[in-house]
């Protein structure tokens, strides 16, 4: 474990020297060539420990729940809010009558809190990005040290926190400009620089803020993949039968080679994969907030 810590300090100092370079490349690079194989990979894992929900059939009710969103064509900041919090309804409810209540008033919930922009953007545009790939990569970094009191669990998370932080203060001027490939392709992430810096009309590649918050996208998708393949022997996520391996492998080529031969199929097929995993991720987010919590407690009892 140590040299697993210490490693991914090296990693996160590797991700984020590159990102103070050549953050919008970066970005477009890392999900196109690791994000799929991030996906695909814990995907498989998620499904041989269904999905870390309470009963087996479990996460089958998220799965529809997705489905119905998507045939109705509920904007994504509802798919969002009804499956993380059908996720925690699962988790922490065991009666089916009362499962049923606590979703109906979630919907509910939903109708009224999602009328609010504030809420509506986290939802709909943070939760499946930024906060997926930051705070609840550093959720389960803080679970992982708290449970094993490693002093370099520790270290590494506090780098996992400074990071962004040097990133903002340090060498702010120094970086490439965007290359014309980088810029007529990073579309897709653009309404996290516009709704980040409530500006719509901003320049993002030549703007200051929008570099330093491209910066610290970069870094975040980027350590967010390497996080994962680090823990390969920790959670034995590769242990999988060879067609499996032989799918994901297929998948993850065909995934690369569309995204580099059609940029608005690639983009559209990735980030489809992303959701599905985000979504399916999202009991075991939450019993990593629950773990955290019930640590602290026994801690300070």
């Amino acid at each position: 474990m140590n040299k697993l810590n210490y490693y991914n300090i090296l990693a996160m100092l590797a991700s984020a020297c590159l990102a103070m370079f050549i953050p919008f490349e970066l970005v477009l690079l890392s999900y196109a060539i690791l994000g799929p194989a991030h996906y695909l990979t814990e995907i498989s894992w998620l499904k041989g420990r269904q999905f870390f929900t309470l009963k087996k059939y479990d996460y089958l009710l998220i799965i529809a729940t997705t489905i119905l969103c998507l045939l109705v064509k509920l904007p994504s900041a509802n798919l969002i809010f009804y499956t993380f919090g059908l996720s925690l309804i699962l988790l922490a409810i065991s009666s089916n009558i009362n499962r049923l209540i606590a979703f109906i008033l979630l919907i509910a919930a939903g109708y009224f809190l999602l009328s609010h922009n504030l809420l509506r953007t986290i939802f709909g545009l943070y939760i499946p990005t930024l906060i997926h790939v930051y705070v609840f990569t550093g959720a389960f970094m803080l679970f992982g040290a708290l449970k094993s009191k490693n002093v370099s669990g520790y270290m590494a998370f506090f780098t996992f926190l400074l990071c962004p932080v040097l990133l903002c203060v340090l060498f702010t001027g120094l970086h490439t400009a965007p290359s014309t490939w980088a810029m007529s392709n990073y579309g897709h992430f653009k309404s996290l620089n516009t709704t980040s810096l409530r500006s719509q009309t901003i320049n993002i590649y030549t703007n200051q803020a929008s570099i330093i918050l491209t910066r610290l996208i970069a870094f975040a998708y980027t350590y967010h993949y390497i996080n994962w393949f680090s823990k390969t022997r920790v959670i034995n996520w590769h242990r999988i039968s060879l067609p499996t391996a032989i799918i994901i492998g297929l998948i993850w080529i065909a995934s690369v080679t569309l995204y580099f031969y059609n940029y608005r199929l690639g983009i559209k097929w990735l980030f489809l994969l992303s959701l599905v995993h985000v979504i399916l991720e999202f009991p075991l987010n939450h019993r990593s907030f629950i773990g955290i919590g019930r640590i602290i407690r026994a801690t300070v009892r």
